[in-house]
């Protein structure tokens, strides 16, 4: 199952050089060569509880089966990553088939199928896709028959398990964005006739206060840009007539003396990711975050 790839890499570099006034040439050539790239390691194995890679007809039951018989472990296997370096999913599927597990689910068996989860066994469905918590995954194969009225009619049946474990390359998962949560593009022109200033990657905040009004904040951290030095730290609250008003650290014109707000009703989401405050005659106040935009909409 292990698989390499060995990738031979030849680069060659000539280097030319003419002498005037003749037709002589010189030439060098340099050669590397055996330059070996070697693929990651996919080294997954399925084995059974003796340590060999399960096979056909691995767990035939060297007994019958028998109405009353309690649940027995019948087969365990574990699936180890060993060596492999890339990220993997496993599939593993368990299929009953035959005159002892009709398709109309009517058999007196139980078949069970357990995943080992921190020491536990769990009971989980005969086709289930996962991605590995450890270097070696442990499940186990239950069959019992409990006494039901149509044990007789299974009596001297076979059937057979057909038992599938396949291991996929898959991308890594994605850590989840914060918190803390940045922004990407912060805009920011407080009048009509005022300077348009704009700062990026800044910390933001957002939560709903306990009067259950929408809280945005913007640190400026230890940066000294004009967007620092002229606006500063910013604070958005929600109030109970449904407006927004924006605090800033230094605008004038957005501060605790000169109110600054548009309604909530307002704000544009039309471009994904950014939240837009838009005021009458071209003030606004634009935060590009994809965090902040989807707690907004849900909020």
């Amino acid at each position: 199952m292990k698989k390499k790839t060995i990738l031979i890499v030849l680069i060659t570099a000539v280097l030319t050089f003419s002498v005037s006034m003749t037709v002589a040439y010189f030439t060098k050539k340099f050669t590397s060569d055996n330059n070996i790239v070697t693929a990651a390691t996919f080294d997954v194995d399925v084995v059974n509880s003796n340590g060999q890679t399960i096979g056909n007809a691995d767990f035939d039951l060297e007994e019958d089966l028998y109405p009353g018989m309690d649940p027995k472990e019948v087969y365990s296997f574990q699936i180890n990553k060993n060596n492999t370096e890339l990220p993997v999913a496993y599939s593993v599927k368990l299929n009953p088939s035959g005159a002892l597990f009709p398709a109309d689910g009517s058999s007196p068996i139980q078949l069970k199928l357990e995943r080992n989860v921190d020491g536990d066994w769990v009971p989980v469905d005969f086709d289930t896709n996962f991605r590995p918590d450890y270097d070696s995954e442990k499940f186990r194969i239950l069959v019992g028959w409990e006494h039901s009225e149509n044990d007789i009619d299974f009596q001297g049946a076979t059937g057979n398990i057909a038992l599938e474990v396949v291991a996929t390359q898959v991308d890594p998962e994605e850590e989840p964005e914060g918190p803390p949560y940045y922004t990407g593009e912060v805009i920011f022109k407080a009048t009509p006739n005022g300077s348009t200033r704009t700062t990026t990657d800044k910390e933001v905040n957002f939560y709903v206060n306990d009067d259950g009004y929408k809280v945005i904040e913007i640190y400026m951290g230890e940066a000294d840009g004009v967007f620092e030095e002229k606006v500063g730290d910013i604070r958005v609250v929600e109030d109970a007539d449904g407006w927004l008003r924006v605090y800033t650290e230094h605008e004038y014109f957005a501060s605790e003396s000169q109110m600054w707000r548009v309604k909530a009703s307002s704000v544009d989401t039309s471009v994904e990711g950014i939240v837009r405050l838009n005021k009458t005659l071209g003030p606004y106040l634009s935060i590009e975050s994809n965090a902040l935009y989807d707690w907004f909409i849900e909020n």
